[in-house]
């Protein structure tokens, strides 16, 4: 699978001319490195760099033998935290295949279309995890290919491995799954050298050694998790410390026998460390950097972070189509690490223009952000989706509201509608859709509400239908039977007659938004 790159040729080779793009994959840095250098720690599993090119050879192989898989195939995966996720990641690699991971809190609705969409060889899961049934809850979502299951009685599969498949670098390396303003889960579609040049670049952003432990919450299905769960491990050299379970005193505790050097993380596990009662007597001093992104860094987490840990604390500013543009700069002081999203990174560029002209505005003023570089994807699985994605120049529209001086990005809005609750996207619209299935609701609209832990959590207004009283537990219960993901349900509820309106009857949401964070 070789996807199109949006950028213009004349572009691409500047990229390319000055070494920003290389021909190195991932696999290929793994393979040179030392053996025996640790990667990976997943509780009392630790992988070298031996270890993880192993086991991913042998599970190559049994996946060409045992489900025919050929170069060009999607491998979809709804794993946690595991090694085996990172593992099955580098086999599919081996072989030429694309992974493609789902994360484990969606259900039916979001996997089944994602299985659908991907048109995938196999699906790998795990037997069980946190009570649910992965295999029947693929099959609930229509499913009926090869499921592959993980952390049973048997062991994960594996077979004499063949020489790695030398990948193209502009072949398609990963698809990605973010919510946007459709109602469908949208399919991101990264190369190799996209991958490679993030991974190298966000690495020396954040002045990361060899060596250096970093504590991974997030989820590796997620694009910052993949980055540094997958990718560092075998380009920089880090070493991956997974969690599958998001514990804050398990947390403190690894931090202090693992000797973390970094937290890549969103509010809500900055925030439930701090609070946790196990804090005070924890050994912190090893933790050097704590990088914050995802909606609602409130500069006061940054400035209280920082001076409890004794560490660099400060936001950084990506999206799954671009992982990572802007972080604070070595040369920034706390004041510009707690208020802006940072200085654009590696080869990044950025146009802030006027979002209904698409004239370039003046620096410092707010607008629409575009952006372009070599670590931006090169368009989603649905080539539909592209045109309204990308502006003419190869510019990818991120939908939001920013405002640029020359040096230090600040991230002032979102245009496009989507709530970002503990780095989970969730489309307004999905939930909407939904809503107003049930008979006591005859229009909804959903929008974010500030909250001080999870960063957003979804408020639902709803116009009630005909002599009906919406119950908030009612409509939750109703969205779950839908199959709708447990962290996308509405927190709150608000029962209006009527809701503003533009001049055609739409609804006008900014101002909901702003009686939010009233």
């Amino acid at each position: 699978m070789r996807p199109r790159h949006p950028a213009p040729a004349d572009v691409r080779e500047q990229w390319l001319a000055s070494g920003v793009w290389t021909g190195d994959s991932a696999l290929d840095l793994l393979l040179r490195r030392d053996p025996t250098a640790p990667v990976l720690v997943d509780r009392e599993v630790r992988l070298t760099a031996g270890d993880l090119a192993d086991r991913a050879g042998r599970l190559a192989a049994a996946l060409v033998a045992d489900h025919g898989v050929q170069p060009g195939d999607v491998i979809t995966w709804q794993l946690p935290n595991w090694w085996e996720a990172i593992v099955l990641t580098y086999a599919c690699w081996w072989v030429g295949a694309v992974p493609s991971p789902i994360t484990p809190s969606l259900r039916e609705r979001e996997v089944g279309y994602i299985l659908g969409a991907t048109s995938a060889r196999v699906h790998v899961v795990p037997v069980g995890f946190r009570g649910t049934d992965y295999t029947g809850l693929a099959r609930a979502g229509g499913w009926a290919g090869p499921i592959v299951t993980v952390r049973g009685d048997d062991p994960l599969p594996a077979a004499t491995p063949s020489a790695p498949a030398p990948p193209d670098p502009d072949d398609a390396a990963v698809i990605l799954w973010t919510s946007g303003t459709t109602s469908e889960p949208k399919g991101v579609v990264h190369t190799h050298r996209s991958l490679r040049t993030e991974a190298v670049t966000i690495a020396a952003a954040h002045e990361l050694t060899t060596g250096d432990p970093l504590l991974l919450p997030m989820p590796v299905t997620h694009v910052a998790g993949f980055t540094y769960g997958a990718l560092l491990p075998a380009t920089d050299g880090v070493v991956g410390i997974l969690m599958d379970v998001w514990d804050p005193g398990r947390a403190l505790a690894l931090l202090a026998a693992e000797r973390i050097a970094a937290i890549i993380s969103t509010p809500v596990f900055l925030r439930t460390m701090l609070d946790h009662p196990d804090f005070a007597t924890t050994d912190h001093s090893s933790l050097r950097l704590f990088s914050l992104g995802g909606a609602g860094v409130a500069p006061a987490l940054v400035r209280e972070g920082a001076a409890i840990l004794g560490c660099r604390c400060k936001r950084t500013y990506g999206s799954t189509e671009y992982p990572t543009l802007s972080t604070g700069g070595p040369d920034d002081d706390l004041q510009r690490d707690a208020t802006t999203d940072g200085r654009l990174i590696g080869a990044g560029e950025v146009r802030i223009v006027d979002p209904a002209t698409g004239a370039d505005l003046p620096p410092g003023e707010a607008g629409e952000l575009l952006v372009r570089g070599p670590e931006m994807f090169s368009g989603y699985l649905d080539p539909a989706l592209d045109a309204a994605a990308f502006t003419d120049g190869g510019w990818f529209r991120t939908g939001d509201l920013a405002a640029y001086d020359g040096i230090h990005l600040v991230i002032v809005d979102r245009l496009k509608d989507i709530i970002i609750r503990g780095g989970e996207n969730i489309s307004a619209l999905e939930v909407e859709s939904l809503l107003v299935t049930h008979p006591t609701v005859a229009e909804a609209a959903c929008v974010a509400m500030p909250d001080p832990v999870m960063g957003e959590k979804v408020c639902a207004y709803v116009i009630p239908a005909p002599g009906a009283l919406p119950d908030l537990d009612a409509l939750r219960d109703h969205l779950l039977a839908g199959g709708l993901a447990r962290f996308k349900v509405p927190e709150r509820l608000e029962v209006r007659a009527d809701l503003p309106r533009t001049a055609s009857g739409k609804v006008r949401k900014a101002p909901l938004r702003d009686e939010q964070r009233a």
